[in-house]
This record gives structure tokens, C-alpha cells and sequence, in this order.
């Protein structure tokens, strides 16, 4: 489990369970930052990600999470162009930002500087690039290492934009639930026709080589499941069929790479690809079995499918 967004006393808690043995779930902190964090703040969010390291299978303390924009339902997403549906005159024709770009751009440089991958939430296409820019930033003044930061969200995106992730070895963290068609019809008149091919771009992101990770966005979406995500991940159609051929269907991908997006990716994200998210000896048995083999069935089938076992840590948990 990835907890984008804890203060250091909820991360005491998970420690406290460590040191008396009492985690059941692993479990890694990313700690907010905003413009109200003080330097003892920086320094207690640095002892806990040195006092926990990066080896340990239970927990870790090693990222950080940051917020450049809103969303666009509230025209608050950082755009390039004015949103579709209200006024270039309004205030909020362009969206806003979350955090002063001179700030942000010097935190994400202090942070990198101090080993954290460092996480932004940014769904519209500007706050995008200039969390890519403040990335780009940071390797020039610290020198080049694999970071393995992640952009979340990532709702619209400029193509000149798509591969600057690989270029730069920035993860695109992005979750296949937000873009149920079902829930789209504000989103939509928002964001205007012209934006609309290269939303929620998947695809775009793997033609490009780009290091796609799958997430939920719990509380902020309608459904934790990820068999629910999967579903849209494949078809771009809500369960009942809609729209017929997908919503935006050229950004639909295989079942092959949203499994992978969903597992493996994300041991990756955190630097534990040798020790988790594969079924193979020598990783970690952390897996479960599916009511349905997803490779053979209809894949509008997805949705239907329910876990029948869960193995943590080779123990059968659930059955």
C-alpha cells in the first residue's frame, strides 16, 4: 500500500507496528509538502527516510508528495490553453496553481538532492510540464541518478510533452478509474474537443516508451478495486458497454500491459523489481487468484471478476 500524502506522526504509527511486529500489509509513506512545511520539517521527513532505509520489505519512508494544481472540474487544473467552457476573462480560465513554481522548483531540487523520489500531482497539461521542467531542473544541479520521480494523474497532457518522461526517467503514475466513461460529462465540456484525443493517454505514454504505473487515488475515485480499473484500462467503456467503441479508444491498452501497470511497475516505482511484483522464485509471495483467467475471457468481461485467494507473504490470508 502507497500512502501519497502523510504527515511524520501518522508515519509513527506504522513504526510503531513495525517495531512490534504488528504490520499485515507493506507500506510505503510519501510525506506532504506544501508552502506551511519549516526546515525541522525537511530534516524530521530525512531522519525518517534514513531511520527506516531502503531495504526494509515492511515499510518505507523515501518520497515525497507534492500538488502543482487542482482538478478540471473545478477549472482548477493548471492548463496551457483556456478551459472550453468558461470565459478567457474568468480567473480561472487557465486553472491555478497549487504551489508557487519558484517554491516548488526549489523543493523538488532540495528533495532530490537528499534521495527521495518525489511524487507531483498534476492533471493539467501545464502543470505537467512544469513537473517535468522542476525534474528536468533538479538533475541539471544535482547531476543525473535514477530518481524514478512520478507525475500522478496526468489528465491531459501536450504530445510535445509524451516523451520527455523517458528522456528524463520520470514514471507516469496514472489510474485507469478516473477515466470511466460513465463519469466524464463535466470533465469533458471542460476540456473541449481539440484536448480530448490525448487524454488520460495511455497509449501514447507506452509508443513512447514511458514507465507507466498504475494506481487507485483512494478516497478521490469511485472505486478502489483495481479489477475495476482494469476494465477501463482495456475497453475505455463502462461495465454496461458505453460508448460502444470506447471512449477515446485509440488510448486503450492490452491486458498484458495494464496487469503490468498494476504490478510490476509498481514494485519498480519504488526500487523493489527484484523482490516483488512478479510470480517467479525468489520474490516475495504477495499474489492472488482471480475467479477468471483475464487473458481468455471477453475482456468487457473484466469487471465480473472477483479475488478468490489472497497470499501475503506465502501465508493464505483470504479464501
Amino acid at each position: 500500500m502507497q500512502d501519497a500524502g502523510i504527515d511524520a506522526d501518522e508515519f509513527s504509527l506504522f513504526a510503531d507496528l513495525l517495531r512490534n511486529n504488528e504490520m499485515t500489509v507493506r507500506f510505503a509513506a510519501a510525506f506532504w509538502v506544501d508552502e506551511t512545511n519549516t526546515p525541522a520539517d525537511i530534516e524530521t521527513f530525512t531522519r525518517l527516510k534514513d531511520s527506516v532505509g531502503s531495504n526494509n520489505p515492511m515499510l518505507r519512508a523515501d518520497a515525497i508528495k507534492f500538488m502543482i494544481d487542482g482538478v478540471i472540474e473545478s477549472h482548477t487544473g493548471y492548463m496551457l490553453k483556456p478551459y472550453a467552457d468558461i470565459s478567457v476573462t474568468d480567473p480561472l480560465a487557465y486553472g491555478q496553481l497549487a504551489l508557487p513554481l519558484n517554491t516548488y522548483d526549489s523543493l523538488v531540487t532540495l528533495f532530490d538532492k537528499r534521495g527521495f523520489r518525489i511524487f507531483t500531482h498534476a492533471i493539467g497539461d501545464r502543470g505537467v510540464r512544469e513537473s517535468l521542467n522542476a525534474y528536468e531542473h533538479a538533475a541539471e544541479r544535482n547531476g543525473k541518478r535514477d530518481s524514478r520521480h512520478r507525475i500522478e494523474h496526468i489528465e491531459t497532457i501536450s504530445l510535445d510533452d509524451v516523451p520527455r518522461f523517458a528522456a528524463l526517467n520520470v514514471m507516469a503514475s496514472m489510474e485507469p478509474i478516473h477515466a470511466d466513461p460513465g463519469t466524464m460529462e463535466v470533465w469533458i465540456k471542460a476540456i473541449g474537443p481539440e484536448r480530448l484525443p490525448h487524454s488520460f493517454a495511455w497509449a501514447d505514454m507506452l509508443s513512447n516508451n514511458v514507465n507507466l504505473v498504475y494506481s487507485s487515488d483512494w478516497p478521490a475515485c469511485i472505486d478502489i478495486n483495481p479489477i475495476r480499473g482494469i476494465h477501463v484500462a482495456v475497453n475505455r467503456r463502462t461495465p454496461d458497454g458505453l460508448p460502444k467503441d470506447g471512449w477515446i479508444p485509440e488510448q486503450k491498452i492490452s491486458m498484458a500491459q495494464a496487469l503490468k501497470a498494476y504490478t510490476s511497475m509498481g514494485a519498480y516505482s519504488s526500487f523493489e523489481e527484484t523482490r516483488k511484483g512478479l510470480i517467479k522464485p525468489g520474490q516475495l509471495a504477495d499474489l492472488v487468484v482471480l475467479s477468471q483467467d483475464l487473458f481468455t475471457i471477453d475482456p468487457m468481461k473484466t469487471y465480473e471478476t472477483h479475488v478468490i485467494t489472497t497470499v501475503f507473504n506465502s501465508r493464505i490470508i483470504y479464501r
